[in-house]
């Protein structure tokens, strides 16, 4: 079985959103029923998140199995002569199982544009056309009381009851205005639902002068989530990039993975780019596979792979990712056989 890892654009108007569902015609669904044409068999697919109906994507990403051997451009013509033309598979490449499109996000970025100038038929359904002209200044000062870490639960929709810890990263937050188009891009790991929406018509109603921007503090730190029913229009919503982080190995139990954001770690520069150019020494974290415990960390130098573990009865966790850890030598061109060790450290 090979994985396949695709990247795909849309515009949102026409569907009703990513996921498959009961009523209304999917991207998804569209897909996956165009795949099945090309392999003879149902292939369920999987994305790095939904999309809601109407918001659009310059690059979603999305992975799936198949035993089909097939090269990447022959895949992206085969898929897209079947899809209307508002869908375009761009890129698809094979990638080692142990990629997935949802769970190895290193970040996503979103963007919210706005028209606060004369309607615009051009860019209708890929931006809000706001009639009031927007104040930038007060758009930025509110936007700074979204970025770094909170508890967004007043600018959301997901139910406290599925998700009960609604505390997320804002990575960062640009607005750059080109004429009479605002662009606001959100950079985080991951987003609740609605939360750009939201977090987008929070600062629109700055710019707009009907809140303060410290109206926008307030209501983010009352976490209160009948304070605010806002969500701007899905037209103006378009999902442009989604990063994705390295993995070494992985096992049912435990998996070795980059440091990202969330990872408590020093120089996350630096590690990101000697795992990136493959320079030694490379750090990697320990953690388990299912709730992201961390057990230690993984060096990669000159010598070999040397894993520390926090604690020494979490070793036997750490050395059922060894079969993997030499299939990723092979793969990545080096020693199959070069010495790994395991040890417990006091840190």
């Amino acid at each position: 079985m090979i994985r396949y890892k695709c990247t795909v654009s849309y515009l949102g108007k026409n569907y009703a959103g990513w996921q498959t569902q009961k009523n209304g015609n999917s991207i998804q669904e569209l897909i996956e029923k165009n795949i099945e044409r090309i392999t003879g068999v149902r292939t369920p697919i999987t994305a790095s998140g939904r999309t809601d109906a109407g918001v659009s994507a310059r690059g979603q990403v999305f992975h799936f199995d198949s035993e089909k051997d097939m090269d990447g451009r022959k895949w992206v013509s085969a898929i897209n002569v079947f899809l209307p033309d508002d869908i375009h598979v761009l890129k698809v490449e094979k990638v080692p199982w142990r990629f997935h499109a949802r769970h190895c996000v290193r970040w996503k970025k979103y963007t919210y544009r706005v028209n606060d100038g004369p309607y615009d038929v051009f860019t209708k359904d890929i931006a809000y056309q706001c009639a009031i002209p927007l104040d930038d200044a007060k758009m930025h000062e509110a936007a700074q009381y979204l970025i770094g870490k909170h508890d967004f639960s007043a600018l959301n929709s997901s139910p406290l009851s599925e998700y009960p810890d609604q505390v997320r990263t804002v990575e960062s937050i640009e607005i750059v205005r080109h004429g009479h188009m605002i662009e606001m891009t959100f950079q985080a790991k991951g987003f609740l639902r609605y939360m750009v929406r939201m977090m987008s018509a929070a600062i629109i109603e700055a710019g707009k002068g009907k809140i303060q921007p410290t109206d926008v503090k307030e209501l983010l730190e009352s976490c209160d989530k009948s304070h605010s029913k806002r969500n701007a229009p899905a037209c103006g919503l378009t999902l442009e990039e989604v990063n994705y982080y390295d993995v070494m190995a992985m096992s049912e139990e435990a998996i070795i993975r980059e440091y990202i954001l969330k990872d408590e770690t020093d120089n996350l520069p630096e590690k990101e780019e000697h795992i990136r150019n493959r320079v030694f020494p490379m750090q990697w974290i320990v953690t388990t596979r299912r709730n992201n415990t961390v057990l230690g960390e993984a060096v990669f130098d000159e010598t070999g792979i040397h894993i520390h573990v926090n604690k020494e009865e979490d070793i036997p966790i750490v050395e059922t990712l060894y079969e993997d850890i030499h299939v990723w030598l092979s793969e990545n061109g080096y020693d199959p056989e070069t010495r790994i060790t395991a040890d417990s450290e006091i840190r």
